[in-house]
């Protein structure tokens, strides 16, 4: 089994998931048809650990007329909870763009299934988790353009 998990190196970023930032991805990205390409969790255990860490890796479609592809990865911090089910698949298939919601927790919940929800936002975090079939909770996050696959070895 190889726990290497390659990915691309960064082309540009990291850009910080603050209100900016979202507005700037969901700006320069068409997100139907878009595909996850790889989720990796990082779980550190013992003292002065950092929390569990994520990242989600997609390809997606840049808004301009070329519509070219780009590799994008949303690294997230101090994951306090996520849900993964199985895609029916060959991956993940992204039909709208990722929702992001802060609730009174002051946590941001992303939530990559927000087609399920197909009208109002969602009120709670229990809401988008009951919903949601790939939905992260964190602390932070950060979003980065990567390099095309063929650089990773």
């Amino acid at each position: 089994m190889d726990f290497g998990a390659p990915i691309p190196p960064r082309r540009l970023g990291p850009f910080a998931l603050t209100e900016e930032g979202i507005a700037a991805l969901l700006g320069r990205y068409e997100f139907g048809d878009s595909c996850v390409r790889r989720v990796v969790l990082d779980q550190e255990f013992g003292p002065r650990t950092r929390g569990r860490a994520a990242r989600v890796v997609l390809d997606v479609q840049l808004r301009r007329k070329d519509a070219c592809w780009e590799t994008v990865c949303l690294d997230f911090e101090g994951v306090s909870r996520f849900r993964i089910d199985e895609s029916d698949g060959f991956s993940w298939v992204l039909f709208d763009p990722p929702m992001f919601s802060r609730f009174d927790d002051d946590t941001l919940y992303v939530d990559f299934c927000a087609e399920y929800f197909d009208g109002p936002r969602p009120t709670d975090a229990e809401q988008v988790f009951e919903w949601s079939k790939l939905v992260f909770a964190v602390k932070s996050g950060s979003w980065s353009v990567l390099a095309d696959w063929q650089t990773v070895a």
